[in-house]
């Protein structure tokens, strides 16, 4: 430890140096804080007091403007002390000589006004620490000077708690032990900081960690719709999130809260991430809702309530309607709409002699969208308003009446034999539509509408129909939106979202097909993503596409990442720089030797790891009840039954199903009887199988009684005997 003596020497030196600043801001901001209560109290008895108005005015302002200084403070609590900064930036730069900056969540000022910290999201210089190596030399203009010089050195410390606790120096991670002395640790990985460590098992501090392409994507400053596709753990949710964070950062006008919207694939998902934003400094108020729950909202707004069929669809039917040529269909719709209604009202003014006939003609000739049209019945001089003859306005009211049925559009656009052959003729690949699948929609529709109800694909084609109609309630124009899991969402779903942002279309997408657990949707046409991404903006004629391609797995550990890429049948997507133990297959006898031989794995690792938090995963929600119970009754401890809306991050046991654990990622995962009757041996299924894996980050069991499902078994032979 002799070569790195000068280094902890150094960092002990500088974070006892910025630690002790923040100490004394923190009390200096607090007793300024203390006495600024103690006078608004005072003006306030005073206010009580006083019997003139003018001095009650006189004295509210006095309150205003003390609680105005009140909220300039920086540091308005202590949270800065629980990671005060994560890097430290050596140049030495050309004009100005030897520079040290830190980085951290937030910039920090000491009582002379000097930068002793500097917040990650402030691009000119973050940019030096992310972009560059050591000994690179550097060019950038920041803070409006051209700056030149090379980079002496980076380098990442843990300071949790405003202690000293780790430094990677060139790849060398050196530990404090708790005798406060220090350590050099093996096998680290490069991970700084562990969830285990803090028993918090939310989105990992990843600021110090993300790596010179991770750091374009999410600064990038001339794209508005930035594509992340990666395989499982390359970290596009963490990257996405912190792209939300470092917007608001540098236009906190624009990108407020309220104007931002999450789309995650499922409940959990969206309780993990709305307990997380915090942590990033993001403001509350962010919309985080799965897609469905933000289109209920939409429809909602709109005053549509809607009703949804528990029947199971059609399996082609479902098909069809998530294919990218429904946003095809509703527009042949619309237009036959709008030439039908124009034709109409034209008919019906001219049986009423209506004087401005010729000239309303002409107006309502030159639209050539249906949106347009209800806007010109809102908006143009020859409709809006009462000056106008009677049966012009008694035809306008029954028209923007007949515009307002948006499920009755649907219906009928869906149970249209002529209009769906007519657009449906070929797929989105140009192959031939089964005539048998068309049938069976129109039979589908015909049932739905009987019931005044819709099933679930209908709520993208349904969001769709109102968006190109022209309602702004379902086009709030969002600042910035995200979209995580977009694999899963079908072409129309995606549209919505994309046709859901204002004009400067800032949206980033996060997606890996390799995850893609519902087997209607596919994406897999022309450039996949960017493709259909870029068609959807000629339609606006707005943005730009920048797509990335993350190509490093930080989750899993090798072994575990190399099963996962086999129950695919693919080679491997991305590089997975840490090692790990085996991946355990054990095959038991009956359910009684399943559930025992998993009892004792949990126990052995909860003995050996107590704050990890550990999924067991069975396939369908009632084998998860079943395998709780079954454990619960031989007493494991800190079991949990994991319920979509009630997530926790507490270190323990969850038992969850196949389809909750997306996104998510645990410690470690034990598979219950990953079988070929509970894994089909088709696409869908070993995707879902493959989900499951990938969210194990350092162990990985599959237990079970079953004949185990794609050769698991014999997959673990062979990775023995190579």
């Amino acid at each position: 430890m002799d070569q790195f003596k000068d280094i902890i020497e150094v960092e002990e030196e500088r974070i006892s140096h910025i630690v002790g600043e923040m100490g004394a801001i923190l009390t200096l901001e607090q007793a300024d804080r203390q006495g600024k209560d103690r006078e608004i109290s005072e003006l306030k008895r005073r206010k009580l007091d006083a019997v003139d108005w003018r001095e009650k005015r006189e004295i509210d302002e006095m309150i205003d403007r003390s609680r105005g200084r009140y909220a300039m403070r920086h540091y308005q609590d202590s949270k800065i002390l629980s990671q005060p900064y994560f890097g430290i930036l050596e140049l030495e730069d050309d004009a100005l000589g030897a520079i040290s900056t830190c980085l951290g969540r937030q910039s920090f000022f000491d009582r002379n006004g000097k930068a002793l910290v500097i917040d990650w999201r402030d691009a000119p210089i973050s940019r030096l620490y992310y972009e560059y190596d050591a000994g690179e030399l550097y060019e950038e203009e920041i803070r409006g000077r051209d700056r030149s010089g090379v980079v002496k050195g980076k380098r990442q410390v843990d300071t949790s708690g405003g202690e000293l606790r780790k430094v990677m120096e060139k790849g060398t991670l050196l530990v404090r032990r708790e005798d406060g002395s220090w350590q050099r640790a093996d096998g680290s990985g490069g991970v700084i900081s562990g969830k285990e460590e803090k028993a918090d098992h939310r989105l990992p501090e990843i600021t110090a960690l993300i790596s010179r392409d991770q750091f374009r994507a999410i600064t990038h400053p001339e794209s508005s719709t930035v594509l992340l596709q990666g395989g499982a753990g390359s970290g596009k949710t963490t990257i996405g999130l912190h792209r939300i964070a470092y917007l608001a950062y540098q236009d906190k006008e624009r990108f407020q809260p309220n104007r931002v919207l999450v789309v995650m694939f499922n409940r959990s998902l969206q309780q993990y991430i709305s307990r997380v934003l915090p942590e990033l400094g993001i403001e509350a108020g962010v919309q985080v809702e799965t897609y469905h729950s933000w289109a209920g909202k939409r429809f909602r707004a709109a005053g549509l309530q809607i009703a949804y069929s528990s029947d199971p669809v059609p399996p082609e039917v479902a098909r069809l309607k998530k294919q990218p040529v429904m946003l095809l269909l509703v527009e042949r719709y619309l237009d036959a709409l709008l030439e039908k209604s124009r034709n109409w009202l034209l008919e019906q003014l001219e049986h009423g002699a209506d004087p401005d006939l010729e000239k309303i003609k002409a107006h309502l000739g030159a639209l050539t969208r249906f949106e347009d049209f209800p806007h010109t019945l809102n908006t143009h001089p020859d409709f809006a308003g009462d000056a106008h003859p009677e049966i012009r306005r008694r035809l306008r009211t029954r028209l923007l009446r007949r515009f307002d049925e948006h499920a009755l559009d649907l219906y009928t656009l869906l149970s249209d034999r002529l209009l769906v052959e007519d657009a449906l003729g070929k797929d989105c690949h140009g192959d031939p539509v089964d005539r048998n699948a068309l049938d069976q929609l129109i039979q589908w529709q015909t049932k739905l509408r009987d019931r005044s109800q819709v099933d679930f694909a209908d709520a993208g084609i349904l969001l769709w129909l109102m968006q190109r109609k022209g309602l702004s309630i379902v086009r709030p124009g969002y600042a910035h939106i995200m979209v995580d899991e977009a694999q899963d969402l079908s072409e129309v779903e995606l549209a919505t979202l994309l046709l859901a942002a204002d004009e400067h279309q800032s949206i980033t997408i996060c997606g890996d097909m390799a995850q893609k657990i519902k087997g209607d949707v596919s994406f897999d046409s022309g450039e996949g993503f960017a493709g259909f991404v870029r068609d959807q903006q000629k339609r606006t004629g707005a943005g730009n596409l920048r797509a990335d391609t993350l190509v490093v797995g930080y989750r899993a550990t090798r072994p575990i990442m190399e099963l996962a890429w086999h129950v695919l049948g693919e080679k491997p997507s991305m590089a997975v720089p840490r090692d790990g133990d085996p991946v355990r297959i054990i095959q038991t006898l009956n359910n009684n030797e399943t559930i025992a031989e998993a009892k004792k794995i949990l126990d052995s690792y909860l003995q050996e790891h107590p704050k990890s938090l550990v999924a067991v995963v069975c396939r369908y929600k009632t084998d998860a009840d079943r395998v709780f119970e079954d454990l619960r009754a031989l007493g494991l401890s800190s079991l949990r039954r994991h319920a979509r809306d009630d997530f926790s991050f507490q270190p323990g046991v969850i038992v969850t199903n196949a389809h909750q654990v997306k996104g998510l990622e645990f410690s470690a995962v034990l598979v219950v009887n990953p079988g070929t009757s509970q894994y089909r041996d088709d696409r869908e299924n070993r995707m879902l199988l493959h989900v499951v894996i990938t969210r194990a980050a350092d162990n990985l069991w599959m237990v079970g009684h079953r004949a185990m499902a794609y050769g698991i078994d014999t997959w673990l032979e062979n990775a023995l005997s190579g």
